[in-house]
């Protein structure tokens, strides 16, 4: 029997690289701007439903009745993302493991998000309307590498994320199983 080989090891030097390049190899620098990048975000998102609805032609990339009730769907789910970043950036203030889930749950969401509108600004040639294209097409791509930038930052740093707290949970938990059970499991 044949099994695949799957190492890690090429994508978690080009990883490391990528965070050096960034300054984000130490896990309290990554810390402190991601809570940084997540309160500017949360204020833009603010901002631009404010602009939506006060005065739409700011932000809008067109003005077809299918674009207007397209971006009016979108309230709620941004403010789920809105609350999940501000929950992860509490969460990462107060050094809290479930930072991890709720950086996994802002960063998927964003993935999600973004798709959706990718694909209606594609059906809809969006992006070829001239400056207010442009705006969209860079909020999109800003939002696919934030995104995923997010999930595999946060992935990076799981352990550091759910500290010392839960690596002591696991490590208690696999002393306090008897040396027969063990003996059993390994032998099954």
């Amino acid at each position: 029997m044949t099994s695949l080989s799957l190492t890690a090891e090429p994508t978690q030097a080009r990883t490391l690289r990528c965070f050096r390049l960034l300054g984000l190899d130490d896990f309290e620098v990554w810390r402190r701007r991601v809570m940084a990048l997540l309160i500017f975000t949360s204020v833009l998102l603010v901002a631009y439903w404010v602009a939506w609805f006060a005065a739409r032609g700011i932000v809008a990339s067109d003005h077809a009745a299918e674009y207007i009730a397209f971006e009016q769907s979108f309230p709620l789910a941004d403010a789920w993302l809105l609350g999940a970043a501000f929950i992860a950036a509490l969460q990462l203030s107060r050094r809290r493991p479930s930072a991890l889930m709720w950086l996994l749950v802002l960063g998927g969401a964003g993935v999600y998000l973004c798709a959706l509108d990718v694909l209606y600004d594609l059906e809809h040639g969006i992006y070829t309307k001239g400056h207010s294209g442009a705006i969209e097409l860079t909020i999109n791509l800003l939002t696919a590498a934030l995104s995923t930038g997010l999930l595999a930052s946060a992935w990076h740093y799981r352990h550091e994320l759910l500290g010392s707290r839960a690596l002591h949970c696991a490590s208690a938990r696999s002393q306090s199983v008897q040396p027969s059970a063990r003996m059993r499991s390994a032998s099954a």
